[in-house]
């Protein structure tokens, strides 16, 4: 059964005639009493009794129309309701970020992207990079911006977004408050706060000072940033951040970290196979508008001002 013979049906049930259905539809009489035979042949029953050049709808017809009528309804709402999805009417936007999109261009875009496009129902979950993959590969969430890489899973794939600096945060009872950077070496012995072992962040720090044969000085470990600027301000110790994290912390300075400069970089991933929502494909665009281009650590460098 194909939708061609509902719409036939359903134009001979209304004229009560194969020779005005066929002038309606634009086909041969005998195309249409063949597509009704062939309706009739897989339901099992007639639908209309043939009364010499008259015809009438049979009962198990009257029953056909209406199920035929309420289903060619329901199929022109699914496709009004899947433009609309299209044309962002409507629908959702799932996404998976990192836990200190708090003070990134993220947020504003989210602003903005709700007010070009009210009717989309925005869900933002702050997630580990597993969590992300997880959540992109059973398909729980759309896209996922994350700021470590690579992904694990083959499953993933990967757009750059963003190349940020770290440096070390330091509040006004450090040593090292006001200075304007350190080497590696000298970072090897400050007391640092930092995330736990294994954590995508920690490696990443342990890795720039294994590169020195450097290791660095670990004496708490917290999973919340918030919590160890917190710490930071509070006492002699120190924790290595992105630098935007500090544009708006009171009390807290930024020591660059030189030889070598420690960056980290942030990327949107997808579902390698999965079909990408519209509402999603224009969030990343966006996203992506709202970070400058990266620049190279020797561009960053000729940038800083002399303290």
């Amino acid at each position: 059964m194909e939708l061609r013979h509902l719409h036939y049906f359903l134009k001979i049930a209304e004229t009560e005639s194969f020779t005005q259905a066929a002038v309606l539809l634009r086909v041969t009489q005998p195309t249409l009493s063949h597509q009704i035979r062939q309706l009739e042949q897989e339901i099992g029953t007639p639908l209309f009794d043939r009364i010499g050049r008259s015809i009438r709808i049979t009962q198990a017809g009257r029953v056909m129309r209406d199920h035929a009528e309420r289903a060619l309804r329901e199929l022109d709402s699914g496709l009004a309701s899947v433009t609309a999805l299209d044309e962002l009417v409507h629908g959702s936007l799932r996404l998976g970020v990192f836990r200190t999109f708090g003070n990134s261009p993220l947020p504003g875009v989210l602003a903005e992207f709700h007010n070009s496009h009210p009717g989309i129902q925005i869900s933002v979950l702050e997630m580990s990079l597993l969590a992300m993959e997880e959540g992109l590969i059973s398909g729980s969430i759309d896209l996922a911006i994350t700021t470590y890489l690579p992904a694990t899973s083959t499953q993933l794939a990967s757009e750059p977004l963003f190349s940020e600096q770290l440096v070390l945060a330091v509040g006004g009872k450090h040593e090292f408050h006001g200075r304007s950077s350190l080497t590696m070496e000298k970072l090897s012995g400050v007391k640092l706060i930092l995330r736990p072992a294994g954590a995508p962040s920690r490696r990443l720090i342990e890795q720039c000072f294994a590169s020195r044969r450097l290791k660095p000085l670990v004496v708490m470990e917290t999973n919340s940033g918030e919590a160890a600027l917190a710490t930071v301000r509070r006492s002699g110790l120190a924790t290595i951040c992105a630098a935007r994290a500090l544009a708006d912390a009171r009390g807290l300075s930024a020591v660059r970290i030189e030889a070598p400069e420690l960056r980290r970089h942030g990327a949107i991933l997808w579902h390698r196979n999965r079909h990408r929502p519209k509402a999603a494909v224009i969030f990343a665009e966006m996203a992506k508008q709202a970070y400058p281009p990266a620049r190279t650590a020797k561009s960053a460098r000729m940038h800083q001002k002399p303290r």
